[in-house]
Parts: structure tokens; sequence; C-alpha cells
């Protein structure tokens, strides 16, 4: 007879913040997906919630917790921990936070999962299943536990070779759309100063092109999906895999039934990049530009890309025919008020249609929260690591400034004149945008978050 265990998923986000709802969270589909291949052996009854969900359904009393959290919800995802642990019912807190910084896994959890999940997680619950978890915990290689208080790490988990032996992450547990997103790729060539990610996967490693037009089919087939968000760092890395993909999804008969966002970098995109995005069906492109002056540029990325990069990757698109979209960096440590008004000047004058602007945020793991931790402006025992949310609007006064130039009553009026432009151009531009379904859940997510933020304030 087979054991049965039940697994209780948690992504630890703020249920007020549109951007962190939007998607389901294709993470816990790719780790039940690879649990269920390798412990065919074992019954598997998965559940997954989002935070609001957790105190209120006492039906599913799981085996194991695992918790999934960035840094701007790690104080969530250690009240969550708290919870379940006074219930003793051991907890796996995994996800970006806790792999760039293992020493905040809080004592209630009994381990952090460090880097890529899917094979660590498996081996953790074959042991929960077998009765062996506190038993053999230590045998797991990837993950950070405690020990007498002290933190202690097992041996360094390789990453998977070959990500084409992931099964399609498990989505039936998932709300999906006409409108739906992927991966197709783990990791980034480039390091941006600001950037988390790249240190969390480490180096680039991609889905093959079969792999990925297969899942294309299959969301093409199973849930009538006609739209697909690519959330890599960088779809566009490899351009022959780009084409030959192209040629499958033809072959498929599927060329121009999808149409495709993805995120790019502006000194790859030329005309010969704009064609084949166009011969795929990708409709719109997100580019981190970060800056219009080339001293913030150089700082922020490491010195490979120019602002005339910039404005001619914005020129290409549009020209082509692809709505261009970009994000914005201002408040770097030695950046002037002159360079930020260049950033101002640049988007008033490019062609872009969506853009957005954020403060520089240190983020564990990144060089700005090494340069923000010798200054003394964050710790690494944050009491309060909503700080770290790049959505500066909803609480100015939490805002963490790294500039050095630049006092922070003058960074916000800056901030509040960027934003007022992008109000302007966004309510102007979106109409038309592939993205324009999602506008009316956006602004009842944000007066929804708006009241909500007030009525705190009043209490």
């Amino acid at each position: 007879m087979k054991s049965k265990l039940k697994i209780l998923l948690i992504n630890a986000v703020n249920s007020s913040v549109e951007v962190e709802n939007r998607y389901p969270h294709l993470g816990f589909g790719y780790l039940i997906s690879y649990a269920r291949k390798v412990l065919f052996d074992i019954v598997l009854d998965f559940r997954v919630i989002e935070v609001d969900s957790i105190l209120k359904k006492d039906d599913f009393i799981p085996d194991i917790v695992g918790i999934s959290s960035v840094s701007q919800n790690f104080s969530i995802a250690c009240k969550i921990s708290d919870f379940y642990a006074e219930r003793k019912i051991p907890v796996i807190i995994g996800g970006i936070h806790i792999t760039v910084m293992p020493e905040s896994l809080p004592e209630s959890a009994l381990a952090g999962c460090l880097g890529e999940g899917e094979e660590t997680f498996s081996d953790i619950l074959k042991l929960c299943a077998e009765g062996k978890l506190l038993e053999k915990l230590k045998t797991v290689p990837g993950i950070a536990y405690r020990e007498n208080g002290c933190l202690k790490y097992t041996a360094e988990r390789s990453v998977i070779k070959n990500l084409d032996g992931i099964p399609f992450p498990e989505r039936d547990h998932m709300v999906i759309k006409s409108h739906a997103h992927m991966f197709t790729s783990r990791g980034c060539p480039y390091r941006c100063v600001f950037c988390a990610s790249s240190r969390f996967w480490n180096r680039l490693r991609y889905f093959s092109a079969e792999y990925t037009a297969d899942e294309i089919e299959f969301l093409f087939s199973k849930y009538s999906v006609r739209l697909i968000s690519f959330f890599d760092d960088l779809f566009v890395a490899d351009r022959d895999r780009m084409r030959k993909l192209i040629q499958i999804l033809r072959g498929k008969g599927l060329l121009g039934k999808i149409k495709y966002t993805v995120n790019c970098r502006a000194n790859l995109v030329d005309k010969e990049l704009a064609a084949l995005m166009n011969e795929m069906g990708i409709v719109s492109v997100g580019m981190g530009l970060e800056s219009g002056n080339d001293a913030t540029l150089k700082y922020l990325k490491t010195g490979n890309v120019t602002v005339e990069q910039n404005f001619e990757a914005v020129s290409i698109l549009k020209d082509a025919g692809i709505f261009a979209n970009a994000s914005f960096v201002i408040g770097s440590p030695n950046e002037t008020e002159k360079q930020i008004r260049d950033t101002y000047q640049f988007i008033r004058k490019s062609r872009l249609d969506l853009f957005d602007v954020y403060f520089l945020t240190p983020y564990p793991g990144t060089p700005v929260w090494e340069y923000a931790l010798k200054k003394g402006i964050v710790s690494n025992d944050m009491k309060d690591w909503s700080r770290l949310d790049v959505n500066a609007y909803r609480d100015l006064e939490k805002v963490i400034f790294v500039s050095e130039t630049i006092p922070s009553e003058k960074l916000v009026r800056l901030y509040k004149k960027f934003q007022k432009m992008r109000f302007w151009r966004n309510i102007t531009k979106v109409w038309g945008h592939p993205l324009l379904h999602m506008v009316p859940r956006i602004i009842l997510m944000n007066v929804y978050d708006y009241f909500k933020r007030l009525l705190k304030r009043m209490l």
C-alpha cells in the first residue's frame, strides 16, 4: 500500500498588492510536477493557497508546509512559519530571499531550501513520507538549518543540468485564463547591480525549443490560452533557439494563433531581432532601460549598454509595430538631480508606450545591498522586510534611500513628478495595448489597497 503525504504550499504575498497576485505561482507548479514524477510510489496530496487563507481553513491538516517568499514579504513568511510550527507541523522555507540570506531563517522553520527547489524539496518529501525527516534532514544537499541555535549548511546542491527533465508545471490547482505566463529559461547572462534574480539562478540555462513549443501547445489546447507572457529574465538571449522555436510552432500550426510578451535588453535589439519577434507573434516587449543618463546607466548595468542604445531600441521596436514598455530607476548613490532629470527628458522624448519608475532598492544578495549594509542603511536582521517593497507609492515613509547626493524629500518630489508623467502616458497609450484587459483589475486592486491603507492610518 502506498504511503500518503499531505503538503501545503503557501505563497507569502501581500494580498493588497495587485502585481503580487496577478499570476499563479509557477514555481509551486514545478515543485508539484517534479515531485510526482520522482515520488511515484507516494500518494502526494497538495494544496496551494495564498496568505489570506492560512488561518481560516482547518479542513486540511498538512504533514509538512512549504513557504515561498521574496524579500519584501519575508516578515509575512516568518509569521506563517511561526503559526504552523506552534502546531508541530514542519516548515520548509524556499525562494529567493532565503537563498541569498539564509541567516534570516526563523527559529520556527525546520530548514531553508537554497536555490533551485525541485530536487531538494522532493528529497525532503521522501524523508517526510518515510517518517525520517528529523533523523536524516542533514543528508539532504542544498539546505540551511539551525542546530542548537547555530546556522548550518548541508552540501551544496548542483543545479539541474537538463531542464527538459522537469515536467511542465502542474497547473490544475491554478486559475488559467486566456492570458497565461511561462518560463523558458532560468537565469540571466548579465549582472545588474540591483538584480537579485541573477544571483539566485547563478547561471543561464534554457528549456529546449521543443520543450517550450510543446508547453505552448499544451496551454493553447487545454486552457485556450491566446496570450502568453514569457517571464524569463531574457527570453531573446539565444536567437538560434528562438529561430528553432518559430519553426516548430509553424510546424504545429500555431503561428498567428497566439500572441506573446517578452522581456528584452536594449543592447540586443536590432532590426533582425524585431523581425524574428514579428514572425513569432511577439506584440509587446518590456525593457529595463533604467536611466537616461550614461553615467548612471553604467553604474546600474555595469557598463554594457548606453542611452543611445536605449533610445534606438525603442525606435526599432515601435517601427516594427511592437509595443515598447520600460522600467527606470532613480536614486543611485552618486546620481545627481540633473542626471535624474535626464531620465525624465528621455522618457518624455521617447516613443515608449507604458513605463514604470522605481527608487533604487537594496535587495539582499546584490551589490546595492552590500553598499547599503556598509553604510548602515540596512541590516541583516531587519525587523520589517516590507520596507523593500519596490512599489514605493504604497508607503513613501517606508522607502529605503541609498542616495548620497539628494535629500530624501527631494527624491520623493522627483518621484512624484515621474509618477504624474507615468499616469498620463500610460492612460493615453494603454488603449490598443495587448495588456489592456488587465487594467480593470489593476484599478480595482489599487483602489482597495488605497482604502485599506487609509483605514489602517486612521485606526
